[in-house]
């Protein structure tokens, strides 16, 4: 079990500093005011914005993934402990 741990903790600092070195390279320039007001559709988006939504969704979807995979596992871990399986 504690090696499944570590190894969920070390994948997912990882995932995490990836993304923010990618987003600290891009040096994103805040947008004007009056474009702040308006809401663009996705359509309307330039193609950077549209792949950086792209790629924080795909980081925040493979950390849910993540999270979730782990949960189910030490649920299944605990089940099978108290059914006096062995693993």
């Amino acid at each position: 079990m504690i090696e499944i741990e570590l190894f969920y903790k070390i994948v997912e600092a990882r995932i995490r500093l990836v993304h923010t070195e990618y987003l600290k390279s891009l040096k994103r320039v805040p947008l004007p005011e009056t474009a702040k007001k308006k809401r663009l559709s996705f359509k309307k988006m330039p193609v950077e914005d549209k792949l950086l939504k792209g790629y924080n969704k795909g980081i925040e979807t493979a950390l849910n993934v993540l999270v979730k995979e782990f949960k189910r596992y030490c649920k299944r871990l605990k089940k099978e402990e108290k059914d006096g399986k062995k693993f």
